[in-house]
């Protein structure tokens, strides 16, 4: 099985105006971090649909180890003078070079390519859903991670899109490791319109294991997503580092994507 994958072209631009230093993650963030992973309740991706209503799934700032052994990352964003709209370009427009990427994580973003270019496209969302991003980053370690991000419609994953459109946006993908020919989490980032901006409402689900090797894939799959191998293969640690990494990215985009978005929305 081979991936395709596009080159992103280097981008000449001087993007020196959007390089601004990195904040700290906000207080209580910190505090979830040193809380550790929470065990007792079960927050299964099953229940994603429950952030569309206004009670939520009950998570905010959290890392928790359901029953089963998926590990689940919370993280909340508060994004003023930031509207949905803009996330949705942001996803479309990002990936199509390395100095985009390492805009939105200056420290530990590396570089990005595509299974797919769709810059022509004038719908933002038609830009990245149904594309694949290999990723090259660092999260929260001296590991060089090698991901994809296979972006998928939202109602793909038990989304009510007529009631997303009516709130905000959602960006919903499986991620997982090319090199390994496998996924294994699924991520959500529901962006909410409020008075002053947007909330953001990330969601990782690591541990639910799809295998693409011919012939033994469902076997191999059926192994992983045993619980003790859940726990091996995703240790507590990853998703602590996941949750303040996710913090910073999050947080620091959100204080130049106005920007970004003024400047370069028309392309």
């Amino acid at each position: 099985m081979r991936f395709q994958k596009r080159l992103s072209r280097p981008d000449l631009r001087d993007f020196s105006t959007f390089q601004t230093p990195m904040r700290a993650i906000p207080q209580r963030v910190e505090e979830a971090i040193a809380r550790g992973v929470q065990t007792g309740a079960d927050f299964p991706f099953s229940g994603a649909a429950k952030l569309l209503t206004p009670e939520g799934d009950g998570l905010i700032d959290s890392v928790n180890r359901n029953a089963d052994g998926v590990l689940v990352v919370a993280c909340r964003t508060q994004m003023p003078a930031v509207t949905p709209a803009m996330w949705d370009w942001w996803f479309g427009w990002h990936g199509m070079s390395a100095e985009r990427y390492r805009l939105w994580h200056p420290r530990e973003h590396v570089g990005t390519k595509l299974s797919e270019i769709r810059g022509r496209s004038r719908d933002p969302k038609a830009r990245y859903i149904g594309v694949t991003s290999y990723i090259e980053e660092y999260i929260g370690d001296r590991e060089l991670q090698k991901l994809s991000v296979a972006f998928r419609r939202p109602g793909e994953f038990g989304l009510d899109e007529s009631a997303l459109a009516r709130q905000g946006t959602a960006i919903c993908a499986r991620g997982g490791f090319p090199h390994k020919f496998v996924e294994t989490a699924y991520l959500v980032h529901f962006v909410r319109a409020t008075s002053g901006g947007s909330e953001m409402l990330s969601r990782f689900w690591l541990g639910y294991v799809n295998s693409k090797i011919p012939l033994v894939g469902g076997l191999i799959s059926a192994a992983l997503n045993k619980r003790d191998a859940r726990i091996k293969n995703i240790p507590d640690r990853f998703g602590l580092k996941l949750l303040r990494h996710c913090s910073e990215e999050m947080g620091h985009l959100a204080s130049v994507l106005p920007a970004l978005y003024a400047k370069y929305s028309d392309e």
